[in-house]
């Protein structure tokens, strides 16, 4: 098949990786999509696993109920009208944030679903990069072999993954999103999280001087990984529970959920 035939496989896999992901505020179908893939690569996929983790702490820290939003509520409580602005600031910043992390998972699912079904095609280096493309080849090699990438060549998947989608996705996202900031407190709090994800040890957390660095994004992402390496994977994965947004049957049959899902692309067909 030629580039423009892939390209055009791509293109369906991108739409149902859209319809998949549902709305901005459909975090956990995200999260039961994002598990999905790494279940699927036998566990080698491991930057679907993390970015899992980053959809659930973002859902608890960017919301007007979360975190900051509690924070700003307090700092602003002596006026109503000047607490109602800030937080909605933070919710047009959090809207942004979910656009981005719908995205992840949109291009996450037609990347993985594309190189399994036609990563050995030649042209298929002219639709995805070709870090991405070797990558996400590995991963299922090993998955066919029933096999697990060693730490250092799981680690070297991971980052090709998260260093695409941080330049392709997350970089012009988060611009779009910061170029909407007209108030300098504002600003100041949205990029400079605290980030503790469920599975870091007690007292560990990653603090951003500037969220939208895409070098400091990138540093601390591979911090995250090293975490998530040293606490083992079952772990990780474990502690999604933690972020008490996903319904049990997702941690019981995790299966089910994603067959509910999947249905969605049957209605289509």
């Amino acid at each position: 098949m030629d580039s423009i035939g892939l390209q055009a496989k791509y293109d369906e896999l991108k739409d149902d990786g859209t319809r998949l992901a549902g709305e901005l505020l459909d975090i956990p179908r995200r999260v039961v999509v994002l598990n999905r893939l790494y279940r699927e690569s036998q566990g080698n996929h491991t930057f679907s696993l993390i970015a899992a983790h980053g959809a659930l702490w973002a859902a608890g820290y960017f919301e007007a109920g979360g975190s900051l939003g509690r924070l700003i509520g307090r700092r602003y409580f002596y006026n109503r009208q000047e607490r109602a602005y800030r937080l909605g600031l933070l919710q047009e910043f959090a809207d942004s944030f979910r656009r981005v992390n719908r995205q992840v998972c949109i291009d996450s699912y037609a990347n993985f679903h594309f190189v399994r079904q036609f990563g050995q095609q030649s042209a298929a280096a002219e639709v995805l990069p070709a870090s991405l493309l070797d990558a996400l080849n590995r991963v299922h090699r090993a998955a066919a072999q029933g096999k697990s990438l060693d730490p250092r060549e799981k680690r070297s998947v991971f980052e090709q993954s998260f260093l695409c989608e941080q330049e392709i996705t997350v970089a012009p996202g988060v611009r779009r999103a910061v170029s909407g900031f007209d108030c300098r407190i504002m600003r100041w709090l949205c990029l400079r999280p605290l980030v503790r994800f469920s599975f870091f040890p007690r007292w560990r957390y990653l603090w951003f001087r500037d969220f939208s660095s895409q070098q400091e994004r990138i540093e601390k992402g591979l911090q995250a990984y090293d975490l998530a390496a040293a606490a083992g994977w079952d772990r990780v994965h474990d502690s999604l529970r933690k972020y008490r947004r996903m319904p049990d049957q997702f941690f019981q049959a995790s299966d089910d959920c994603w067959a509910e899902l999947a249905d969605t692309l049957a209605d289509k067909a």
